[in-house]
């Protein structure tokens, strides 16, 4: 009784909340490039509202007309694992995003675009207190302090065929991207566990100063490719070398600007094929993306010390062998494998002026490799499908189910091994961690979204030490 009034009365309180708004409402995604109506009321505007706080008769269209957009985000979100983890419990986590984007071509003339993030992390962490599983079950977890993300340039060539931006940027932001992985809320389907894990990089929470350039010669492909810093946050992020001197520098603020050249650099790579994504029947509609990353600090060995020992023996010295970098490849697959536009397949029925619904599925694939020596996954591979604008009258609507898989490098398990044989211990071998997601995104109003969620969790942190968990919640997102 004590664990119901504790965790699941204050889940069930916030659902019914969401309900009852959900009840009251309908609308587009929270992207919509429709505006609000200047003249609208709360009480009469909101099923439309493209804003929680409106159009201020006029002036933030106004302002975006002319180049300037404001915008304000807030996910608030809670988490239970009534079943497997270290423990049983639930979390209330937030996330309140605040964005600047001046368009200089509309303000100036000049085709350039200035933009800036920050992010205000709050509550506790499923993955840190009860799961302590690799792929992170949210991919807004992170250490709780108002900080800069972004902050960069950005200036376009040649009709925008090259695009070259400069700044504190975050590489979660334009690389590895799957725009279906992108639907569900484990972090690993955002920025993949083989680089939050082998690595420390530039991603959600933490922006890296860089040069990232990008080339659209044709529709049909894309390169970009950038260098940032090495580590922007050693003190959140971790740093490969455990064992030398520990960095005295905290990157609480994320103004930092975070440049050091025993840290190395980090540089990210990625050749597209874009389908043809206006074809009717969608055979032709994907994106496809080969990547390769590297990173060039000091990494240490997973299984042996300095002097090629087993790290686990008693003779060992305790210092891992210091090895030059890290890389890695991998692949992203989008491909649409069904639409339906209803009778005239164009959108629109012929029956009037109102279009038809889109019906969509989608899958979406990823695959990795990294060197073993020095990687916690040496592969990964998560994929899933998307069933999208399938609830009539619910346009914006999906369900959803992926699954990721990464498995623990040969050195990290050879580590194991050696500490068994060497203590008389039994502990679990790693092996793998699994994750599985099915999620509903419920369009509310084009400022509201809710999202309820089910995980499963396969080995979490790599092995059978910790049960399987299950882990159910709901994420409301509104714009402000």
């Amino acid at each position: 009784m004590a664990f119901l009034r504790k965790h699941i009365l204050p889940i069930l309180l916030l659902l019914v909340t969401s309900v009852t708004v959900h009840a009251q409402a309908g609308g587009n995604p929270v992207t919509s490039s429709s505006a609000s109506k200047p003249s609208e009321t709360f009480a009469d505007g909101f099923p439309n509202r493209k804003y929680l706080l409106g159009d201020f008769d006029g002036k933030r269209t106004s302002l975006e007309d002319k180049g300037v957009v404001l915008s304000a985000f807030y996910t608030g979100e809670v988490f239970a694992n009534p079943f497997g983890g270290v423990d049983q419990g639930a979390i209330y986590e937030g996330l309140l995003e605040l964005d600047l984007t001046l368009d200089l071509k509309k303000i100036a003339g000049w085709n350039g675009a200035f933009h800036a993030c920050s992010y205000y992390p709050m509550g506790s962490s499923m993955t840190n207190i009860y799961t302590h599983d690799l792929m992170v079950i949210s991919n807004i977890d992170a250490y709780d302090t108002f900080h800069l993300f972004e902050l960069w340039y950005e200036h376009k060539f040649l009709d925008d065929k090259i695009a070259l931006r400069i700044g504190q940027m975050g590489a979660n932001n334009e690389f590895v991207i799957s725009n279906g992985g992108a639907k569900f809320l484990a972090g690993t389907y955002g920025w993949p566990a083989f680089l939050a894990s082998n690595a420390p990089t530039p991603n959600y929470a933490y922006g890296a100063p860089g040069v990232r350039l990008r080339v659209d010669p044709n529709p049909s492909w894309t390169f970009q490719g950038a260098i940032y810093a090495g580590n922007p946050a050693p003190d959140r992020l971790g740093d490969p070398n455990p064992h030398r001197r520990p960095d005295s520098q905290f990157n609480n603020s994320g103004t930092e600007f975070y440049m050091n050249a025993s840290q190395g650099v980090f540089g990210i790579f990625e050749l597209w094929f874009n389908g043809d994504k206006e074809r009717a029947d969608a055979q032709s509609s994907g994106t496809y993306k080969l990547g390769g990353w590297f990173h060039t600090d000091t990494f240490s060995s997973k299984r042996y010390d300095d002097q090629g020992r087993p790290l686990a023996s008693p003779a060992s010295d305790g210092t891992p062998l210091a090895l030059d970098g890290n890389l890695g490849v991998y692949g992203v697959a989008d491909q649409a494998i069904w639409r339906s536009c209803g009778e005239s397949g164009k959108g629109n029925s012929g029956k009037g002026d109102k279009p038809d619904q889109v019906r969509e599925i989608d899958l979406f694939a990823r695959t990795a490799i990294a060197l073993d020596d020095r990687s916690l996954l040496n592969f990964y591979c998560d994929g899933g499908i998307t069933f999208n604008g399938f609830v009539p009258g619910r346009p914006a609507d999906f369900f959803g189910i992926a699954t990721a898989y990464g498995s623990i490098s040969s050195s990290v398990e050879g580590y194991t091994e050696d500490f068994n044989r060497y203590n008389g211990t039994h502990r679990p071998v790693p092996d793998f961690e699994c994750n599985i997601e099915l999620t509903y995104f419920a369009q509310i109003a084009p400022c509201c979204t809710l999202q309820p969620d089910v995980q499963i969790v396969v080995h979490p942190g790599g092995s059978s030490a910790i049960d399987n968990a299950l882990v159910v919640g709901c994420r409301m997102v509104l714009s402000f």
